[in-house]
């Protein structure tokens, strides 16, 4: 559907249509005709990054295609600023104009920016927060060099001497110390175990959601498409080969129902993919839960088969 609106100059259709393709997992050179899109909205900034970081992947479109994105890259780029930072230490978060632009950043990198005054600011646990303001200018690159600084040791404040004279203090008898109380057992979520467990927990809910986003977006494609053939089906007899060798009239509606039904069949996958990745991720969980017990300083739970004379059975013992 991207391509179809892209090639009718509908461009905020095809931006929006290659987005959710983007977030549904489709790459090559998705991400680059999204970029593409951005620079014919004149969102010169993120058609920048967008078709930079689709370029550096080399299976992202046929040698044509990435000429096409190689140009758009500098026509955007010939729009914006560019800003070259190089950071004493790596591992901090790097904001410019108070946006967060890198998470754990290496010592190196570089973004695009509007033209105009920018504050760049990185922020690293330990250390002075460092901060540079530069002026950039459209289709130029400015660098900028980040130097952290650790924090001081605040030392402790001296004792106050006393000025009255020091006097004997006289003993006193004291009830026996109370046994110190025995530390209760760690639950089902303390420590390493129980880190592991949450985050089991949260991938799992997070892979549902998607995966029933994305089968609700399937099915979607699949009934447009099905609205789309219903008026070729009447008019064709109901035969289902209809768009298997369309005729030119019905070649465009063809297209899009095509389209639709390619849609239809990513989104399936991609939800399918989810729900296989929730299973994996549950059932690990749920393991985690049968063979390591709820409390980890105990033993976990056995299961023993038992038999007596003429009886039989099943034997389990430990804390779950």
């Amino acid at each position: 559907m991207g391509d179809i609106a892209r090639d009718q100059g509908r461009w905020e259709r095809a931006e929006e249509a290659y987005f959710i393709a983007y977030r549904l997992g489709a790459g090559g050179r998705i991400r680059c005709e999204w970029g593409m899109a951005l620079l014919a909205l004149q969102r010169h900034v993120d058609a920048a990054m967008a078709i930079d970081r689709c370029l550096k992947d080399p299976g992202a479109g046929t040698a044509a295609q990435r000429r096409r994105y190689a140009d758009g890259l500098e026509r955007a780029r010939r729009e914006v600023g560019q800003i070259d930072f190089d950071l004493s230490h790596h591992g901090a978060l790097v904001t410019i104009s108070g946006e967060v632009r890198d998470r754990d950043a290496s010592t190196s990198g570089y973004t695009y920016v509007e033209p105009g005054a920018h504050t760049i600011k990185a922020t690293l646990p330990g250390f002075l927060d460092a901060e540079q303001t530069v002026q950039v200018e459209k289709g130029k690159a400015v660098q900028v060099a980040l130097q952290f600084v650790e924090k001081p040791k605040e030392a402790p404040p001296p004792a106050r001497a006393s000025a009255m004279p020091a006097t004997p203090k006289k003993a006193v008898a004291r009830p026996p110390a109370k046994p110190l109380a025995q530390p209760a057992p760690p639950g089902p979520f303390d420590g390493m175990a129980g880190s592991q467990r949450i985050c089991g927990i949260g991938v799992t809910a997070l892979a549902l959601t998607g995966g029933l986003v994305a089968s609700s977006l399937a099915a979607q494609y699949a009934e447009e498409a099905e609205r789309r053939a219903a008026p070729l089906l009447r008019n064709n007899g109901n035969s289902r080969s209809i768009c298997a060798s369309p005729s030119p009239e019905n070649a465009p509606a063809c297209a899009e129902i095509n389209d639709l039904y390619d849609a239809h069949e990513v989104g399936r996958d991609v939800a399918t993919g989810f729900f296989i990745g929730a299973g994996v991720v549950g059932a690990a969980t749920i393991g985690s839960f049968i063979v390591h017990g709820i409390e980890r300083s105990r033993r976990p739970v056995r299961v023993v088969p038992m038999i007596a004379g003429d009886q039989a059975g099943i034997s389990f013992s430990g804390v779950w």
